[in-house]
């Protein structure tokens, strides 16, 4: 069964809906999250720094549960950012957008390996921001993915 993410980000964060963030599917399977510039704009009508670099953090977080989904491990886990860094390139003059960029299959497997041995894991994810075709931020984060039950 394929998740609804859009729907899971609304209900369990309330700030992306506020966002107005929608996911949209990317040809290799991984996803794209973006909003409209509207109610993302700071005093200049430019994208709000802090909207993109929690686009970015929601990007990674969505990727993150992803992996896990597709190794089979994704029931019951609970995903946190223990470390982000954006760098903002040029401003977002409309609406924007954020996609993790692709893992090797080295790392994806490695997180998934060790989060089905030992319960927790972390993953470095970098995700790219556009506005149109136009690279305006990048985001590096650091993930945790635990077992909620703690086993």
């Amino acid at each position: 069964m394929q998740k609804d993410w859009q729907t899971l980000l609304h209900a369990s964060i309330p700030l992306a809906q506020a966002m107005q963030v929608r996911v949209q599917a990317q040809p290799d399977g991984r996803l794209a999250l973006t909003v409209p510039l509207a109610p993302n704009r700071n005093d200049k009508g430019t994208g709000f720094g802090g909207s993109l670099a929690t686009l970015a953090t929601l990007a990674g977080w969505v990727e993150t549960q992803r992996q896990l989904d597709q190794a089979g491990l994704g029931e019951g886990v609970e995903i946190v950012i223990q470390r982000g860094e954006t760098e903002y390139l040029l401003p977002a003059e409309a609406d924007f957008c954020a996609c993790v960029l692709p893992l090797t299959a080295e790392d994806s497997e490695r997180f998934c390996r060790l989060f089905a041995r030992r319960g927790l894991a972390r993953l470095t994810l970098q995700v790219a921001l556009y506005c149109g075709e136009l690279l305006v931020a990048r985001f590096r984060g650091d993930y945790v993915a635990k077992r909620a039950d703690g086993t």
